[in-house]
């Protein structure tokens, strides 16, 4: 494997300048510090990367992150992934550590490892991936158990993970879900006033929100239209948000393609071939400068993030 893919895994997505933080989402996090497990479950393009970016760089606190994916499944992947995170060292592909099935020797490296570092936040992205393996929800149950206050194991995952699934309530869990990360209506107009400098009415926040399910994804587009905008150039958002028979979250990308600098034709050949040109870098440069499903890894400018949801639909344009 590609070592700079290796270590993309330890960083997160840097947090757009456009971003927008929702105080109440940061508070429940803040006032559950004594929970030492918090479970983020929702679909793609609901905010959870989002909201544990801002964990992740919160004043005064240390985090360590992990992205996962499907090679993480097996316990020995994982817990050497996880203590190379936590000690920020280079990842080593298939590095025996462990035998297989040897749960109390992994929580002790772990939580050896966050209680050495001074490390209070473990962050566990993409939890799908190992969502189905046995050994790894057991090693997170007892790397929770484990845990003194105010310590504590964050995961973010599309499906619900073994051991939550099997409702054991074996340790204590704050869980955050599709319906605490959606927007509403007072979240639209605070986020378009404080992003996008553009006001709009409670009706068209409630429009907004109607037509796009309050997915952050969705919502996130529909603001990228209306940033620089002076307020006295009304938005359509009726006309914008029309049902047409295709997800909203398409038809803005559309939209979201035919304002950038690439003929849109050529835009949607370059996200429909996923080849690694330079045209198609430059596509992507200007995504992530539009906020727009791409963005860049908090330590490398020149490392992209392509979220999952532009390569799903880069497939229907």
């Amino acid at each position: 494997m590609d070592e700079r893919l290796l270590q993309s895994k330890q960083a997160p997505a840097r947090p757009p300048g456009r971003a927008y933080h929702r105080a109440y989402l940061g508070n429940l996090l803040a006032s559950n510090f004594h929970v030492p497990l918090v479970v983020i479950e929702a679909p793609s393009g609901y905010g959870k990367t989002t909201l544990l970016s801002a964990v992740k760089h919160r004043p005064g606190g240390q985090a360590g992150w992990l992205t996962l994916d499907p090679a993480d499944a097996a316990l020995n992947a994982f817990t050497a992934n996880v203590c190379a995170a936590l000690y920020r060292l280079p990842i080593v592909a298939d590095y025996p550590v462990l035998a297989p099935g040897d749960i109390r020797p992994a929580v002790q490296l772990i939580v050896s490892g966050m209680r050495e570092l001074g490390i209070e936040t473990l962050v566990l992205d993409n939890f799908e991936d190992v969502a189905d393996a046995p050994a790894v929800n057991q090693l997170v149950e007892h790397v929770a158990a484990d845990l003194p206050p105010p310590m504590q194991l964050i995961i973010a995952t599309q499906r619900p993970p073994l051991f939550k699934r099997a409702a054991r309530g074996r340790v204590a869990r704050l869980d955050i879900t599709e319906a605490d990360l959606r927007f509403d209506a007072e979240d639209v107009v605070g986020y378009f006033a404080q992003v996008a400098r553009y006001d709009i009415s409670a009706d068209e926040a409630g429009l907004i929100v109607e037509r796009t399910g309050g997915q952050a994804a969705a919502v996130n587009l529909v603001l990228q239209i209306a940033y620089g905008l002076p307020s006295y150039l009304r938005i359509s958002f009726e006309t914008l948000l029309a049902p047409t028979g295709e997800s909203a979250l398409l038809s803005l990308l559309r939209e979201g393609l035919r304002r950038l600098a690439p003929p849109f034709e050529e835009s949607v050949r370059l996200l429909k071939s996923g080849e690694d040109t330079p045209s198609s870098q430059s596509l992507y440069r200007l995504l992530a400068a539009a906020n727009c499903l791409v963005h860049t890894l908090d330590d490398e400018d020149r490392t992209l993030v392509i979220h999952p949801l532009l390569r799903e639909l880069s497939k229907r344009l």
